[in-house]
């Protein structure tokens, strides 16, 4: 069998060295929006007190009244009062009517 030559007149290869992979970052920056909404509400109330007042008025009256009564005594008494000799009116100070 025949022996073949390694290619390359005749030296040994080279040995080949891998090293690990070296590796770069690169940063680049970017920036977003993000809108929050935070919705907020206002009610504005208006209180109105309607206030009802109530009068009651009242009057008071005053009536006044009179009455009459004529009370007439009876016959006189005494020596003058005899039926025909009874005294009429405004006659009571004439000298023959007065009471003895």
């Amino acid at each position: 069998m025949r022996h073949r030559r390694p290619f390359g007149c005749g030296m040994p290869p080279t040995p080949t060295v891998v090293y690990p992979t070296k590796t770069n970052e690169v940063h680049t920056c970017s920036e977003s929006e993000v809108k929050h909404i935070h919705p907020s509400h206002t009610t504005c109330v208006n209180h109105h007190l309607v206030k009802n007042t109530h009068y009651y008025p009242h009057t008071t009256s005053y009536q006044n009244t009179v009455d009459q009564v004529n009370v007439y005594g009876g016959p006189m008494q005494g020596p003058w009062n005899t039926p025909g000799n009874q005294p009429g009116p405004g006659q009571w100070n004439q000298p023959n009517m007065m009471p003895r």
